[in-house]
């Protein structure tokens, strides 16, 4: 029954992101799998990848083509994807560097026109990369970065050169030895596939003077040079696509490049090299049913893998999660809600709250649903990296304010929800510009037992604390707006003790879990490590808070102060100790983050104390 749940929940995705372009049983080019970066992962992701690191969007937008067309076409046309103008360089004095104009409104530049101004500079890129990241300038990063990508898509440019048809054989006889018919173009795999033939053939090419040459002796001397011409792209080897010999322990893929070196070509890569070869064939004659012709035999061929069997399914889950942009359209959706409810504070109360609530629902639905497919595809919970979390969080508090929102029915949980759900996507997206958002676990992480326990605990903590402080924020507002509606403001004030309870909870608890598993892994149940001592002030901060609220200290206009203050905390314990890339909990580190947390710093401090003496001076205006 949930299979079936999931299924048409799924479907009704489908149709609604993309308009009826329901997920496929056959294999699509989109889901070839490919090792990157430790995991195996579909081609559309390992394209979007690239094209992102090279175009700094995830399409190439100026001429309207995905990221797997891109790539596609890349490898049917490499001499054309060297003339693309595919590199965007932001800084004007790089452009000058190469000598280079720049333009004003296009910044796009291509291989043919960056690479010669590269070789007049390597003697500054070698200055460059004999210094530490850190000590670099603007200039040198960026420099650097362009050089580092100009040599990664040379690579990839040529990974399948190896399976295009760019040898014809007109002699009867060479063509017979390489079993083909006369006038057929073929590939370097596949002559190499048949070189003992065409090794016997030549053999008397050596014996002879040039002159004494027969018509089928010169065109093998002529193919000869050829190939050697061709394995010049030898070096291409950054396509990952054929699974390894079955007695390699390693699992580490290999491009087909490799697969020309004098090893032993098994029965899996032999049917794959050839599939892959019959399609990118198919697709430059532009035969589609070649073309799913070939990518079935290309299935059949990893699937005969004798190691670990490849997971289609997840690879589609990959593939249509990359399509769907659910957190985009999730966004989309809180934003509405936002909107509905602003209409509703004007006119028809009623009805618009109820619109912006449902509209806040299905954003919810299909956040939840974007967090769920990552699950699935990594098989674990998704909170292992910084870009994670900050999906995760907006989760939580999206989920506390429905729940708001149902008890209340006054608007409160959807302005809580949309904003902050809202804005915690923009966040995230920020992280999802840098690369790859479905990462490998490093080593200290590696375990799923106490991502769940731990991992989510103190993420949940994140997530309520960092609610309980915009309800803070909301009181103080309303007690300036309505000073004198005190069941509004004890109403509101209710739900932050609340949530901050809970917050309280989750940090504690979440703190005490991790302590057992550093016990666990490091020997020591606490080391004051920056990100340890960060969760502890969380958790120290809402005793304190708690403790001054129960015992008369903080009337509920200080409280709800105390917990907006908490939010520059939380912000500090879950960014700001990166920042010091000091301690064992090294995963957590990020960079350029500085000057946002100072700004989000200052804009706390001033609306959380502006708010509150804004408030306490109406009141003492009011007596």
């Amino acid at each position: 029954m949930t299979s079936l749940f999931k299924n048409i929940f799924k479907l009704c995705l489908a149709i609604i992101v993309f308009g009826g372009d329901v997920i496929a049983n056959d294999l699509r080019v989109t889901d070839i799998p490919i090792q990157e970066g430790g995991r195996i992962k579909p081609l559309d992701t390992y394209a979007r990848n690239q094209a992102l690191a090279f175009y700094g969007k995830r399409k190439i937008k100026h001429e309207n083509l995905s990221a797997i067309d891109w790539l596609l076409n890349l490898f049917t046309n490499p001499d054309k994807g060297l003339e693309q103008q595919i590199f965007n360089i932001r800084n004007p004095e790089v452009v000058n560097a190469l000598e280079l104009e720049w333009t004003n409104n296009f910044h796009k530049y291509s291989y043919n026109e960056i690479y010669p101004g590269v070789e007049n500079q390597l003697t500054l890129i070698r200055s460059i990369f004999e210094k530490k990241e850190k000590d670099r300038d603007t200039f040198e990063s960026q420099f650097a970065e362009l050089y580092q990508n100009i040599m990664k898509y040379r690579e990839i440019v040529s990974s399948l050169s190896c399976l295009l048809p760019l040898f014809t054989v007109y002699s009867p006889e060479t063509a017979e030895s390489l079993h083909i018919s006369p006038g057929q173009s073929t590939s370097y795999a596949h002559i190499m596939s048949h070189r003992a033939s065409l090794f016997d053939a030549s053999q008397g090419i050596l014996t002879k003077p040039e002159n004494e040459w027969s018509e089928t002796e010169r065109e093998i001397a002529l193919l000869l040079y050829n190939l050697q011409q061709a394995s010049a792209d030898e070096f291409a080897k950054a396509l990952k696509i054929i699974p390894p010999s079955k007695n390699d322990s390693t699992g580490l893929w290999i491009s087909p490049w490799e697969l020309f070196d004098g090893r032993e070509i098994e029965p899996h890569q032999d049917k794959i090299i050839k599939s892959l070869e019959k399609f990118l064939l198919a697709r430059f004659q532009n035969d589609v049913s070649a073309q799913n012709a070939a990518l079935k035999s290309y299935k059949a061929g990893v699937l005969s893998y004798p190691g670990e069997r490849i997971n289609f399914s997840v690879l589609k889950n990959e593939s249509w999660l990359n399509k769907a942009n659910l957190f985009t359209n999730s966004l989309v959706f809180y934003l509405l809600g936002f909107i509905f409810l602003g209409i509703s504070w004007m006119i028809r109360p009623t009805l618009f709250r109820r619109i912006a609530f449902c509209s806040l629902i299905l954003g919810f639905l299909l956040h939840t649903y974007g967090i769920f497919l990552r699950m699935v595809i990594m098989s674990r919970p998704p909170i292992s990296t910084i870009y994670e979390t900050v999906i995760f969080v907006g989760f939580v508090i999206v989920l506390f304010s429905l729940v708001i929102e149902y008890i209340r029915q006054d608007g409160l949980g959807v302005f809580l929800g949309s904003i902050s759900g809202a804005m915690l996507h923009y966040v995230g997206f920020g992280y999802a510009a840098d690369g790859d958002t479905l990462e490998m676990l490093v080593a200290v992480l590696n375990s799923n037992f106490w991502l769940a326990t731990h991992v989510t605990t103190i993420i949940l903590g994140y997530g309520t604390s960092l609610m309980a402080g915009l309800i803070g924020h909301l009181y103080l507002i309303e007690k300036i707006r309505v000073p004198k509606d005190s069941a509004r403001l004890k109403s509101i004030y209710n739900n932050m003790f609340g949530v901050t309870l809970i917050a309280l909870f989750f940090t504690l608890f979440g703190t005490i879990l991790g302590g057992i598993w550093a016990d666990q892994s490091w020997g020591r149940f606490w080391g004051w490590d920056p990100k340890e001592n960060g969760a502890l002030l969380i958790v120290l901060w809402q005793l304190m808070m708690v403790h001054m609220r129960l015992s008369g200290l903080a009337k509920p206009d200080k409280f709800a102060l105390g917990m907006v203050l908490n939010n520059i905390i939380v912000i500090m314990a879950w960014f700001g100790v990166n920042l010091l890339s000091i301690g064992l909990h090294s995963y957590g580190f990020v960079s350029g983050i500085a000057v946002n947390i100072i700004l989000f710093t200052i804009f706390e401090l001033v609306t959380g104390f502006g708010t509150y003496y804004w408030a306490r001076s109406k009141k003492r205006l009011a007596l």
